[in-house]
């Protein structure tokens, strides 16, 4: 379901929850105020990182950039993402407490990053096989909060490097044109929350994501738990995830 920025927000509860998967245009606590305690089954969400990413030097076009090990990326001459200030710092307290206020349960890529009072020793570590010497990291970690160790997930995803299957996480696919279009500078892969549907028990959940941003979630979620919420404050980053779900949802009405 399309939510457009121009349409006024549900101003009840009632009438949010009606939605079976929607994505809203605003800041996550628009919404979050109008959710009953421990509604959702699970938050799962990808927060900013504080690392100010939005404006690094491979997101301009016709910069080269070095790599550690001495390697070049080739300029980016077809420049794709708008230069932004998202990424600037991490969410406070207040987002963690109100997630876990709206919750059961709570996955949160970013956790290395926040000094949240109240997160558990639960944490999922995606590998995500980077090669040795590149500048971009090999692995990001998420708090999970139904867990007491650390649960790894092994999926490539290095720039054109992405996993063939969950049944081949680290074998890259060998047709590029079936590789993920990147709409986000942070986009997560589809694969990988369906792998996280699959070990955390998603079936027929219920779900809220307060930074949705590229939108991998909601499609992988998609027919697999019972509703999915989500807000994307920044408006290009949310009409594009919506041009991609617009896709995805007519590529499901051709097969049939």
């Amino acid at each position: 379901m399309t939510k457009n920025p121009n349409t006024h927000l549900p101003s009840n509860a009632s009438k949010l929850l009606l939605d079976i998967s929607a994505v809203y245009n605003t800041h996550w606590s628009n919404i979050s105020k109008l959710i009953p305690d421990g509604y959702f089954d699970w938050v799962i969400d990808d927060v900013p990182y504080g690392l100010n990413v939005g404006k690094m030097p491979f997101l301009k076009a016709n910069v080269q950039v070095k790599q550690k090990n001495g390697t070049k990326l080739n300029p980016n001459k077809n420049k794709k993402y708008s230069l932004k200030e998202w990424d600037l710092k991490t969410p406070g307290q207040d987002y963690f407490d109100e997630m876990k206020r709206i919750s059961k349960n709570q996955i949160i890529f970013g956790v290395e990053y926040v000094d949240w009072i109240g997160l558990g020793t639960g944490r999922i570590k995606w590998n995500k096989g980077v090669a040795e010497g590149m500048s971009f990291k090999d692995y990001e970690m998420a708090y999970c909060s139904s867990i007491n160790h650390t649960h790894e997930i092994n999926l490539l995803w290095s720039r054109m490097m992405q996993a063939e299957s969950l049944q081949n996480p680290m074998r890259q696919q060998g047709n590029k044109q079936l590789n993920e279009k990147r709409i986000h500078p942070c986009q997560k892969p589809t694969l990988l929350y369906k792998r996280i549907a699959l070990d955390f028990d998603l079936k027929d959940k219920k779900i809220f994501c307060g930074h949705n941003g590229s939108g991998s979630d909601r499609i992988a979620f998609y027919n697999f738990c019972k509703q999915f919420i989500a807000t994307e404050i920044d408006l290009e980053h949310f009409n594009d995830q919506e041009q991609r779900w617009k896709n995805f949802s007519n590529a499901l009405t051709l097969q049939f």
